[in-house]
């Protein structure tokens, strides 16, 4: 069985963000850890450049746990294992990016108030974090995503607390510039 989602990010904020990752690229469709780094370092244009001894211990660890199931196939005369991500992986991956947007959020709230003390920036421009498609489900039981959706739907309005903010910011910040324009 799995741990609890926030020891899971907790972990992985410690020992980097390896296992999120490759829980997220699993999620959209089997690989294989080959097809993993090569996946990971094209979609990153060479930034993580990630290596089979960094990856497929990983890659055991979530099997072990429960979070990916691999099998063996036979691909051009070789064997090769392919990942997918289990129902547990997927729950788990659910709540740690809800977790992890979390804190992105206050992260931005700090640079937000970082750029107002330091450049004295009324409204400065942080984006919030974006991962409304990390939000919205594929498939499964109603039963067992209802308590999943209730927290995704308390994030979305958090969200949307800290745009409706912003927005009023910069339609107090837009009245002021017009008002100035006119004199």
């Amino acid at each position: 069985m799995f741990e609890d989602p926030i020891s899971k990010s907790l972990e992985w904020s410690r020992k980097g963000y390896m296992g999120m990752a490759l829980l997220l690229m699993i999620n959209e469709k089997p690989l294989t850890g080959y097809d993993i780094m090569r996946t990971m370092c094209e979609t990153t244009q060479g930034f993580w450049r990630p290596t089979p001894g960094g990856v497929y211990p990983v890659l055991k660890k979530l099997e072990s746990e429960g979070l990916v199931r691999g099998e063996w196939q036979a691909y051009k005369g070789r064997k090769r294992k392919i990942y997918t991500i289990t129902e547990d992986g997927r729950k788990i991956l659910e709540h740690v990016l809800l977790k992890q947007s979390e804190i992105a959020m206050s992260i931005n709230r700090i640079f937000e108030s970082f750029l107002k003390d330091i450049f004295d920036f009324n409204s400065p421009q942080v984006a919030p974090p974006c991962l409304f498609s990390a939000f919205m489900p594929d498939t499964g039981v109603v039963d067992d995503e209802i308590e999943d959706l209730k927290e995704k739907r308390e994030a979305l309005l958090r969200m949307i607390g800290i745009l409706k903010q912003c927005l009023a910011e910069i339609d107090d910040r837009l009245a002021e510039a017009e008002r100035e324009a006119t004199f």
